[in-house]
This record gives C-alpha cells, structure tokens and sequence, in this order.
C-alpha cells in the first residue's frame, strides 16, 4: 500500500503508486504526462460525498482535460459529461458515455454540432442566448427530434478570480441576463420539440471563497421558484462547477462549506441537481515531467532550461498561474533562485520565475505540479514541437495513454502547392 498521491520514497525519490518518477521518464522520454487514476478516484468521491445527500448527478467537464482514457475512467466511477463542442461529444461516445449522460454547454454551437447532438438524444443543451433556442427549434422540428433545453442564466456575480476564467459577470458573453429569463422560459412552452428543463449557472474557475457561490445558487433557487408559481415546471437546476484547487501548497480543498451550502439551499427542494465539476477532479491528479538541457547563468539571473515548453504547458504564459516545482530526484547541492525556462523562441515561454529550487544538473529531471486539468489538452506543435507523451498509473501499472504524432507525421498532413 503507497502513499496517495505523488510522494518521496525511501530513497527520497519523487515516486507515485509505487514507481520513480524517473524510471518512468527515461522508460517514455520527456516532456511526460503523469497521471495518478488514485488521486482521480479520492478527488471524485471527495465531490460525490458533498452533493450525495441531495442525490446530485456529476457531468465531468472534459475541456478540462479531454483525453479519452480520462474521460473512461472517470465515466466507470459514474459520471456523466458536460461537453462545449462536437469533437468532445465525439471523445465521450469513443470513451463509452451514453449520450443521454451528456450535458452540451457552450455559447457558440453551430447548426451541424446540434443536429448531431439532437440526432444522438443528449441529455440536455444550456443554452446561453434566445437566438441559440430558435437555432435549436428550427433544427429539431426539421429533423422530428425533442429538445432538452436548459437555460444558462447569468447572474451577474464577479467572483474573485483571474479576469479570464470568471463567467458569472454581464461584461461576458457567457449566460442569459437575468431579467430576460422568465420570458424565454415562457417562450419554451410555446414551441414544438422544445422540452423545458430547467435552469443553469455557472460563474468561473478557481473560486475559493464559497459564499460566491452560495449567492449564485440562492439567487438561481428563487428565480426558480418565481417560475414555478406561475405555473411552470422547472424540474432540473445545473449548478455548474468552479471549485478552486490549490496549486501552491499541494493542500486538498475542504469541500465540508459547499456540502453545508447544497444542504442548505437544496436538501428540502425537489430540484434535481447537476453538477458539473473539471478542474478538482482531475487537476491535482497530473504532473508534466521535463528534463533539464543546460543551466545558463548571466550576471543578473539563474536561468534552468529544460525540454518541456509552453507548447506543453501554456498556463504560467497565459494566466500567469503558479505551477509548484520539485526535483525528481533529492539533491543536497544547495538552493538556486532561477527562472525555470522552455527552448520556445519567446520571452514568455517560462515554467516559473524567480523560483527557489534545489539545484539542478543537466539530463535530471524536474515535476511540475497541479499539471492535470487546463494543461495536455492546451497544447500545440508551435516552433514544430511535437506533443508531450501521456501515461497512466493504475493499480501500480504504467499505461501509455496514446500514440503522439512525429514531426514527420506532422509534415504529412500538409500538402505542396505546385507553384510552378
């Protein structure tokens, strides 16, 4: 029996479910994708014992990370799926997600991606504008299918987290504002293959302090029940996700206020409740493995470069988020202050900056931490850089997750023009 999580052996050598990290990078090479399915399986009972009481449905959000084997994996611990595009619809069918498990979100859905999601009886769609309902009913009373529509309503609330993943506010395009609901709703008695099925919320990522949530949920209860005296039925309300991980201290995220919330608000209502929870499930569950190239010192700054880029990993560039780094392997050579860099022709193709860490030699290997959500499935071939490789740990064993296109493979998909 190991250690839950990533954790330092005997040897102190970085290890998870039994096996060194650095076995598995020189086994795979670097940059490697880790993933621990035990820390997958402990986040996901984590949420499930919180909402349990209210007997809440979880669709995992697979833009958080779309790759099959996780969206498999977490599908048999019983969740559903809340997708924003046809291709994740595509990734849930390959996985084995019944349709009727699967949640379409997302404010852009083309008239093909709906045809297809309607043509396959999905679960419901949130739609976020009256515009995307006559879309929707257009297309469903040309093919004879019903509709599950849920409306995503935007509450206006701005929690406190970066700018770039708060949804909940009017300057977003995310949501319908609040007192445009009920009129729509009414509207979706009134057409044919339309089924009314409730209404939905979702205010970002990376919240932390609950009571944002507590609010947006309250607010989403009474404008229900606002609608249910008129007359209407409202059986479903989609509570969205956003629980914030803690990508600094390494420290599970007490969910004990949000199960007091949901019991609060909900545990005497007969709403059926979904949630739709991504990054607490799976971020803590990843780490991105990278070897170091060389150490490069200037009179001003400690530079450590390694073979993993911004390609790989885009978050510290994008959001300026905090990625906890650690030596694979124990190193009793002293402390370094350095910016922890990718071969990436730009300034901002950085990991960390001004970081405190253990010194590091060329060909050693560095983890980088909380690497499991919003990471892999952001990647790119820019500067012609192929993929990370992506492996699971399960039960002890190593698997490797899929097949990543060569350089050469990457070539062949582009075609010579005859300029002649």
């Amino acid at each position: 029996m190991h250690c839950l999580g990533y954790y330092r052996d005997t040897t102190g050598e970085l290890s998870v479910q039994g096996i060194k990290i650095s076995y598995l990078a020189k086994k795979y090479g670097t940059p490697l994708y880790i993933y621990d399915s035990e820390i997958m399986k402990d986040r996901y009972h984590a949420f499930l014992n919180a909402i349990k009481e209210v007997k809440g449905n979880i669709h995992y959000a697979v833009k958080a990370n779309d790759s099959i084997n996780i969206i498999k994996y977490f599908s048999k611990l019983g969740c559903g799926a809340d997708i924003v595009s046809i291709g994740e619809f595509e990734k849930c069918i390959a996985a084995g997600i019944a349709p009727e498990k699967i949640i379409f979100s997302g404010v852009g859905k083309d008239k093909n991606e709906i045809e297809t999601a309607l043509e396959n009886n999905i679960l419901q769609f949130n739609i976020e504008s009256q515009e995307e309902l006559y879309d929707i009913h257009y297309i469903a009373s040309k093919i004879k299918k019903n509709a599950n529509i849920c409306l995503r309503v935007n509450p206006d609330i701005a929690p406190d987290t970066h700018k770039k993943i708060s949804t909940g506010e009017k300057e977003t395009k995310f949501g319908i504002d609040f007192e445009n609901v009920k009129a729509i709703y009414e509207k979706l008695h009134q057409l044919d293959f339309i089924t009314p099925v409730g209404l939905g919320v979702h205010i970002g990522s990376q919240i932390f302090d609950f009571n944002f949530f507590y609010k947006a949920y309250l607010n989403l209860r009474n404008l229900a029940d606002e609608i249910k005296k008129v007359g209407f039925s409202v059986p479903t309300l989609d509570l969205g996700g956003g629980i914030g991980v803690d990508y600094k201290n390494d420290t599970k995220t007490d969910l004990t206020n949000y199960k007091n919330i949901i019991l609060e608000l909900f545990s005497e209502s007969n709403f059926k409740l979904s949630f739709e929870p991504g990054r607490s499930l799976i971020a803590e569950a990843g780490i991105l493995v990278t070897k170091v190239i060389r150490n490069k010192k200037t009179k001003d700054k400690n530079f450590v470069i390694v073979d993993a880029a911004m390609n790989n990993l885009i978050r510290p560039t994008l959001y300026d988020a905090f990625h906890k780094i650690e030596n694979v392997q124990t190193n009793k050579t002293g402390e370094i202050v350095a910016d922890i860099v990718g071969p990436i022709c730009e300034t901002g193709d950085y990991f960390a900056l001004d970081r405190t860490i253990n010194h590091i030699n060329k060909n050693q290997y560095l983890a980088i931490k909380t690497t499991g959500a919003y990471s892999s499935v952001m990647s790119s071939n820019y500067n012609a850089r192929t993929d990370a490789i992506e492996i699971m740990i399960v039960n002890g064993q190593d698997h490797k997750m899929k097949e990543v296109d060569t350089i050469k493979d990457i070539i062949s998909k582009e075609t010579l023009i005859d300029f002649d």
